[in-house]
Order: structure tokens, then sequence, then C-alpha cells
């Protein structure tokens, strides 16, 4: 018990910490379009704990109005905590509820729970991004791959302008082993401008690979 104790402090901690400086950061930039995102978090987690967003977020909104960007912070942690402390117990929740934020985003296409792709028609590229796998089993996210790559297939097929997959996550950085037996070939490491953009809250190694159009076809198709 002496053990864990501070373990499960850190991580409450280190939340905290995390939360208080995107509230800054929205703050001093006085980025509406990013609080209305921190809005939406806040609306779709409080409908899975069954909580009411609603005083939550008049709390916040209040105190954006205020000039000191310490008493913002102060007033919209407060309204937070306990929700954070929910998101810090209940874990697998915040997964699903980001998994299916990521995949709203605009020009991402949902293929399955798990994966979803965007499309670079300039240079005729299907990006593949595998989401992080929350409480998903391993047969789940084996099953959710293939199910993902097979519907990929039946929407390459009907797009002759795209010529090449590629694949971009965590899972090709730590099992490049899988991804091959998949049919891809494993390239390494995604550049900074990729991380910023698609992998900004992954602290893990993201690594990326390719396949052509015809190995995606040959494989996945009517299989």
């Amino acid at each position: 018990m002496t053990i864990e104790q501070p373990q499960i402090n850190d991580i409450y901690i280190r939340e905290y910490e995390r939360a208080k400086a995107r509230l800054l950061d929205i703050f001093k930039n006085k980025d509406e379009q990013e609080m209305e995102e921190v809005y939406s978090e806040i609306k779709k987690f409080s409908e899975v704990v069954n909580w009411s967003s609603e005083t939550i977020i008049k709390q916040i909104k209040n105190g954006f109005n205020q000039e000191n960007p310490e008493i913002f912070v102060n007033i919209a942690f407060n309204a937070l905590r306990e929700l954070i402390d929910k998101k810090i117990e209940h874990p697998e929740v915040f997964e699903k509820i980001r998994r299916e934020r990521i995949m709203q985003h605009q020009g991402n296409i949902k293929l399955s729970e798990l994966m979803y792709y965007n499309v670079d028609l300039e240079n005729g590229v299907t990006i593949l991004h595998v989401a992080n796998k929350g409480d998903l089993r391993l047969g789940e996210i084996i099953k959710s791959f293939r199910d993902g790559m097979k519907e990929l297939a039946k929407q390459v097929k009907e797009d002759e302008r795209i010529k090449e997959i590629q694949a971009a996550s965590w899972i090709v950085a730590s099992n490049p082993g899988l991804l091959e037996k998949a049919g891809f070939i494993i390239k390494g490491p995604i550049d900074e401008k990729m991380r910023a953009e698609y992998f900004s809250d992954e602290e893990r190694l993201v690594s990326w690979a390719n396949m052509s159009r015809k190995t995606l076809l040959e494989k996945y198709l009517n299989t």
C-alpha cells in the first residue's frame, strides 16, 4: 500500500497540471475554438457518467470573462476537478470518446472502431490511422484491424486515383512484425509535422509504413 499510493497521487497531479496548462494556454490565446472543444469533451464525458454538464460549462464561461488568467484557471479547474477525477478513474470511457472525436475530425473517414483514414488525392495516397486501443482486448484489436482493412479495400477499389496506402500509428512502431504480415513495408518514425497534426497527445514512438494499391486489393478485397 505504501508503494502504490504515491503512484496513484502522481497520476492525479500530472492530470491536474496538464488540465491547468491547457486552460491557461486557451485563455492567453483567447482561443474560442479550442474552448468549444473543451465544452464538447465535457458534454460527451458527462453524458457517459450521468452528470449534468450545464453547471460546469456555465462556471467556465463566466471565468473566461475574467481579465486575470490565474483567476480563470482557478475557476475553470475547480469546475472541472471532479470530472477530471472521473476521467482518471475510468480511462476506458475517455479513450472511447477520444477515438470517436478523432474519427469525426474533418477529413477523417471511419473504417472500424479503431481505424480511420484520410486521403491526399494530390499525391494519390490514403493515410491510415489506428486510434488508441483503450480497453479493447487483443482479439478485438485484430478483428477491428482486419475489418478496417477490408472496408478500406472496398473504398480504394472505387477510386483509381489512390495508388498507395500509408499507415501511421504507435502499433507500427511497437509491432512492426504484425504490420509486415498484414502486407505493409515498415518505413520508420513519422516526421514532426505529422506528429503535431495527428499525434500531439501521443507520448509513445509513432512510425509509418506503406502498401501498394495492388497489394491491398489482392490481400483484402473479397476475403
